[in-house]
């Protein structure tokens, strides 16, 4: 299978994953794919998600967690690569 196929699929996984499971199994599985896929701009979708699904008082505070961590993330890749 090609590298664009397994993104798809791993993105209809994860989106399962994200509206069945609890929010902590959702966030560590985002996390972990976060960090296995190079630049996995999908995580900013399931930021905005979690926003909708699980309403706090802050506005858009997943989404500025998950801009965060995949920023946190690409800056520790680069490093380790050199």
């Amino acid at each position: 299978m090609s590298t664009m196929s397994i993104r798809i699929l791993v993105f209809i996984a994860a989106f399962i994953v994200v509206v069945i499971l609890p929010w902590w199994v959702s966030t560590a599985v985002l996390l972990g794919l976060t960090i296995y896929f190079p630049f996995y701009l999908e995580v900013l979708f399931f930021g905005f998600l979690f926003d909708i699904l699980y309403p706090i008082q802050s506005n858009y505070l997943g989404l500025i967690l998950a801009t965060a961590f995949l920023i946190v993330v690409l800056f520790i890749k680069t490093r380790l690569r050199t």
